[in-house]
């Protein structure tokens, strides 16, 4: 009997121990480029659900006594561009998250990434509380960063996909 209740619970702490990235660098310097070519691009036009989000985050941690984030639009490209990868793939994950890790540590000297991502959340109310009620995407949005990014993106089922990238510079 014991078995039968810890092995699902086993199961729910390690999806939920999964369920975000986060890395800091051990030195607190910006890892130096690799073969890959980054280039800034801070063109991004927010829509209002993704304000929203970003307000809604960020008096999340100001109501916790921790600095409210900055905006940076190059961090929302880079959140823009795992949504869509995740409509193309029709899936939620956290896969390649090294490669944008290493995007924004290249180009904006980022020495710590996180990143949060929901799915099929309608407003941005639902998919802060959901965040919040979650300790590991909780701990991002607690986390000690400085900057961050969002993007919303509806796939052709009209579901929304969420990515909420955090850094420290």
């Amino acid at each position: 009997m014991r078995v039968t209740i810890f092995r699902p619970i086993s199961i729910i702490a390690l999806l939920i121990t999964f369920a975000s990235c986060s890395t800091e660098s051990a030195d607190e310097t910006p890892q130096a480029e690799t073969s890959s070519n980054y280039t800034i691009n801070n063109n991004y036009t927010y829509s209002q659900i993704e304000n929203d989000v970003a307000d809604l985050v960020n008096q999340y941690r100001i109501s916790k006594g921790l600095n409210p984030l900055e905006k940076i639009n190059h961090i929302s490209n880079v959140s823009e561009g795992h949504d869509e990868y995740m409509i193309s793939i029709n899936t939620l994950t956290h896969a390649l998250f090294a490669q944008r890790e290493e995007n924004l540590r290249t180009t904006l000297g980022a020495v710590a990434v996180g990143e949060n991502i929901a799915y099929n959340y309608s407003t941005a109310q639902s998919v802060v509380t959901a965040w919040i009620n979650s300790p590991a995407h909780k701990a991002n949005m607690e986390g000690d960063y400085t900057h961050f990014g969002i993007a919303v993106k509806t796939n052709p089922e009209g579901k929304l996909y969420f990515t909420n990238m955090f850094i420290r510079k």
